[in-house]
C-alpha cells in the first residue's frame, strides 16, 4: 500500500461511532486535500475492514448500492438518516 493511501487508511480507521464524515474530510484530514474521489476507490477496493458506513458525499448522501445496509449501520450509532441523506450526527460534519 503506498503511503498516501495508508494515510487514509488510517484516518477512516480513527472515526468513532456516531461520526460521519465526508470524502472531502477524509482527504482532507489525511494530508490530501484535492483527492476525495481517491478516498471513495480505496473504500470501493480495500480488502481491510474499515467503517464505510461513516463516510458519505458532501450533501450527506449514502454510497449508491448500499443506502439499506448504511442506513442501519448508522441508525445503530444514532445517526438520524432521512430520504437516503444524513441528517444529523453525534460527531462530524452532519452534528448539530
Amino acid at each position: 500500500m503506498k503511503d498516501r493511501d495508508a494515510h487514509i487508511v488510517n484516518v477512516i480507521r480513527s472515526l468513532r461511532e456516531g461520526e460521519v464524515v465526508t470524502y472531502g474530510d477524509i482527504a482532507a484530514d489525511a494530508g490530501y486535500p484535492k483527492l476525495s474521489r481517491l478516498v471513495g476507490r480505496i473504500l470501493a477496493t480495500t480488502d481491510e475492514e474499515l467503517p464505510w458506513w461513516r463516510v458519505v458525499n458532501s450533501v450527506g448522501r449514502l454510497v449508491p448500492g448500499n443506502e439499506i445496509e448504511q442506513t442501519v449501520l448508522l441508525k445503530a450509532e444514532g445517526v438520524t438518516v432521512l430520504e437516503g441523506k444524513v441528517r444529523r450526527a453525534r460527531v462530524g460534519r452532519f452534528s448539530q
